[in-house]
């Protein structure tokens, strides 16, 4: 008799930062492509759920505006879950979700609805599919329209790095950059065609506005060989941190 796989083990689940869901939500609310959100009373059978488009995140208080569809895009009365606690789910890449719950509310005057956020976010991603950080260790670069950045991390889907004030309109949201070049592990990657899919202003050590902003980069159209290559490079170099990690741990136990 085999014995029975925990689903758990093949996956993380963590509490994510505020500051990680509002860059995941605002990237997820611009892209075109993005998966619509599932939205069920607890409880409920997966027949009895209902799907929802994101259009807008508000961080504060932590707001999602939606957009129904199917039958509940003309249903005038609303949808029975609104008014009600809801849990839902938030699928952002390939096997990585968000989950958390709140209350549902409905806006007859443009059939629109909203969700008021009132439990912790929960952050499910498989173990070999997340972002990677850059570090001195671990260098990064990401060239384009004909500039190379120092990227922030990098994951199968994207990657990101920092611009000033001035830049915000070269790199504007929704644009759209040909023949960039990712430097990884001391190689070159053709990366065809990417999205900016979000701007996140970032702050001074003393919590003021610094002038300079995150911008997301979304990969588009990449070439299966070079999207294996990448996740293999990445696992490798997210493992070797996890466990040097672990060996950190170890070493300070015991200098206590």
């Amino acid at each position: 008799m085999s014995e029975k796989k925990d689903p758990n083990k093949k996956h993380y689940f963590q509490i994510a930062s505020h500051e990680d869901f509002i860059e995941t939500m605002s990237m997820h609310c611009t892209l075109e492509d993005s998966p619509p959100l599932t939205i069920w009373e607890k409880g409920e059978s997966e027949e009895e759920a209902e799907i929802y488009e994101a259009v807008e995140y508000f961080p504060n208080p932590k707001i999602i505006k939606l957009k129904p569809t199917g039958k509940l895009m003309t249903k005038i009365t609303g949808s029975t879950k609104a008014g009600k606690q809801v849990l839902v789910k938030i699928p952002i890449e390939d096997k990585i979700n968000y989950f958390t719950g709140g209350r549902l509310k409905f806006h007859p005057e443009d059939l629109t609805y909203s969700l008021e956020i009132q439990q912790d976010i929960y952050k499910s991603q498989a173990r070999g599919n997340f972002r990677l950080a850059a570090s001195d260790v671990i260098p990064i670069q990401f060239k384009i329209d004909d500039q190379v950045f120092d990227a922030l991390d990098i994951s199968v889907s994207g990657t990101s790095f920092t611009i000033e004030q001035a830049e915000v309109e070269r790199f504007a949201k929704g644009k759209v950059f040909t023949d960039c070049t990712l430097r990884f592990d001391r190689k070159n990657y053709h990366i065809p065609t990417v999205q900016i899919a979000v701007h996140i202003p970032l702050a001074d050590e003393a919590g003021k506005p610094s002038g300079r902003f995150k911008v997301g980069i979304s990969f588009k159209g990449l070439p299966r060989k070079t999207e294996d290559e990448l996740y293999i490079k990445i696992s490798t170099e997210a493992r070797g941190e996890e466990m040097k990690k672990k060996f950190d741990t170890i070493l300070s136990k015991k200098a206590e």
